[in-house]
């Protein structure tokens, strides 16, 4: 894997959400990362995992899964760059809720967790984007389920 200083592309993603960050907190933000190339296959992290910090991806994809109760993987979706893997385990403090592994070779930044806290501690116009970015996700899983309720036999929908 490859280390490079500082990262080689710009900020987080726009995307729907514009983007909501000053120019001196996406500055600050680019900071405390360190920024990489993964392998194809690498694993970001493992759903149940503790948190050690975020991604930021700039380049590739990474997939995106859950255990079924039944032990399966089930594929949840592919990150794109400018998506940020790990934000709500971070934010929350408990784990990873999905498996994150690059789908072919990524560049990412990574932020420890008591990093990326200090930086919402003294960047306070960062907590609102978090908020807007967790509830993107909210709102993405809530489509995908409503899709898998679609998908079921009719008396199992009720």
């Amino acid at each position: 894997m490859k280390e490079t200083f500082p990262p080689v592309i710009g900020a987080p993603k726009r995307g729907k959400l514009g983007n909501p960050l000053p120019s001196v907190t996406l500055t600050a933000l680019s900071a405390i990362q360190t920024t990489r190339i993964w392998p194809e296959g690498y694993e970001f992290f493992l759903e149940g995992q503790q948190p050690l910090g975020i991604y930021v991806l700039y380049t590739g994809r990474v997939q995106l899964s859950v255990t079924d109760a039944h032990g399966r993987q089930m594929l949840l979706g592919t990150a794109q760059p400018g998506d940020i893997l790990g934000l709500s385990a971070v934010v929350s403090g408990k784990y990873y809720e999905e498996t994150a592994i690059a789908a072919i070779s990524s560049q990412a930044g990574f932020i420890k967790c008591h990093q990326f806290r200090h930086f919402l501690d003294h960047h306070p116009e960062a907590a609102f984007w978090v908020v807007q970015l967790l509830s993107d996700r909210v709102t993405t899983t809530l489509d995908q389920l409503s899709c898998f309720r679609q998908l079921l036999p009719g008396a199992l929908r009720q």
